[in-house]
């Protein structure tokens, strides 16, 4: 397996990974006494003079052990999407996939997700020049064979209703069954139709707090990674 993002991250400079292994080790330790998270990061990030970065790295990777097991058992493999309903998570997804395709890092987390720390700050920032990304989830879509796809994107973020419009001409390009649309609660409506049995939908995200609120989840990151041979940075 090749190791994409060796090359970008200087590790030879910057040892980033490896100047994080431990912090990320105590960092667990201390959380499988019952303290908090947040506070438990910056205690030990503060003690190890950790960046801002490193810090975020941090955050997105170490799961409170509480929440590793039940998020483990909500995902669906790769494999098992074929006549599924699909809701995903548009901008989480395809902003990943932009990440994954930009040779970024990306993290294997221990709740089992891949996670990238590239756009942790703003989506609304990072929103554009992300057709080579969409093209990507939509062929994988494609050779997966979903029932049917819903694209949910933030309707606060600028363009997000063009965006929808594109999504939805390419999808009946690729003869894609589904839609595309944006939603002023996008977070509240994939939560809430991904907790019903009823509908027994699949929400594609990686964003833990709709993991925790939905029965059951893909991670398309996860699942293009490894056909593609790629593995991701892994903190342990």
């Amino acid at each position: 397996m090749r190791n994409l993002h060796e090359s970008s991250i200087d590790f030879s400079s910057s040892d980033l990974k490896e100047k994080l292994l431990k912090p990320s080790r105590d960092i667990r330790s201390i959380l499988r006494w019952g303290y908090p998270k947040f506070t438990t990061i910056r205690f030990v990030a503060d003690h190890c003079q950790l960046s801002i970065e490193e810090r975020h790295i941090l955050t997105r990777v170490i799961i409170p052990p509480e929440k590793v097991i039940s998020r483990i058992r909500k995902k669906v493999t790769c494999a098992d999407i074929e006549e599924r309903d699909i809701l995903l998570d548009g901008y989480n997804v395809i902003l990943s996939i932009d990440s994954l395709l930009k040779n970024e890092p990306m993290w294997f987390c221990d709740d089992g997700y891949i996670r990238d720390t590239r756009y942790y700050f703003s989506k609304a920032n990072q929103a554009e020049d992300i057709e080579e990304a969409l093209d990507e989830v939509l062929k994988f879509l494609s050779e997966t064979h979903p029932k049917s796809v819903t694209f949910i994107l933030d309707a606060q973020i600028s363009r997000s209703g063009e965006l929808a419009g594109f999504i939805r001409r390419k999808m009946k390009e690729k003869r894609i069954s589904g839609d595309a649309r944006t939603s002023k609660t996008a977070d509240f409506e994939l939560k809430a139709a991904g907790k019903n049995p009823e509908n027994s939908l699949i929400v594609a995200t990686s964003d833990g707090i709709i993991i925790d609120s939905v029965l059951q989840v893909l991670d398309i990151p996860a699942c293009m990674m490894e056909k593609m041979g790629i593995e991701p940075v892994r903190l342990y």
